[in-house]
């Protein structure tokens, strides 16, 4: 069992960005992605229908992680397993990252086909995003902050919001478990 843990929490709590995202960049460098998971929704909030008596969630389950011989950080491993995530399901039927870049080309990236407006809104969503980044350019993330912003920006424009850091500011507290 190998584990990720940070060498310095204390630094990376100081909120410098540079500090912050080196720190990503390492992990998400040396980790495989597992799932992903993102939701479509209108600009007044309703989730996307297509027309339809439903709303639409997606989870996307990754082959690319392989418990016996990834890193990985034994408490992220233990809530995912509480989620539900099969690890030996996910070797078998999990979708290659390889072949998920081949969906961003239907207009969610780039900006491209009339979806200018997109507003991407997560809750600690950095690694999501180092993680898509990983995925569409099929390599290590940017060296430095300003390059990683700068890819972020044209693969998925100029409105990226994190609840996270807003509930932050704001004074408020809450996880993904609460």
């Amino acid at each position: 069992m190998r584990h990720v843990f940070a060498e310095d929490l204390d630094m990376i709590r100081e909120d410098n960005p540079v500090i912050n995202y080196q720190y990503m960049k390492s992990n998400v460098d040396m980790l495989q992605i597992i799932q992903l998971g993102f939701s479509l929704s209108y600009a007044w909030g309703n989730l996307l229908d297509f027309y339809s008596p439903f709303s639409y969630v997606w989870e996307f389950n990754f082959r690319d992680f392989n418990i016996n011989r990834d890193r990985y950080a034994s408490d992220s491993i233990e809530l995912l397993k509480r989620q539900g995530i099969d690890f030996e399901k996910n070797k078998e039927k999990g979708i290659d990252s390889k072949n998920f870049a081949k969906f961003w080309d239907y207009g969610l990236v780039f900006n491209c086909h009339g979806l200018k407006s997109i507003t991407w809104i997560t809750f600690h969503g950095t690694y999501d995003f180092g993680f898509m980044l990983k995925i569409i350019t099929q390599s290590p993330l940017p060296l430095h902050l300003d390059s990683f912003v700068h890819q972020l920006a044209y693969f998925f424009g100029y409105s990226i919001y994190d609840l996270k850091h807003t509930f932050k500011f704001l004074g408020l507290l809450g996880g993904l478990e609460k």
